[in-house]
């Protein structure tokens, strides 16, 4: 039976990355974590790319208002 690597956990401080830099945050915090947690690190990619997708429209809305 192969023996299952146990993965070091990262800091929480992390997801904070990707919500203020967005993509480029999520791309940052992927690569510093990707050795240490490789699933923790595959979420802040996708909070990146998912908080890109609502700020996007959000920022064009206010563009239009304004």
């Amino acid at each position: 039976m192969p023996e299952k690597k146990e993965e070091k956990g990262i800091s929480l401080w992390w997801t904070f990355v990707p919500v203020f830099l967005g993509v480029a945050g999520g791309l940052i915090a992927w690569k510093m974590n990707k050795k240490k947690h490789l699933e923790m690190s595959r979420v802040l990619l996708a909070l990146g790319i998912i908080f890109t997708l609502i700020i996007i429209p959000f920022y064009l809305w206010l563009m239009t208002i304004y």
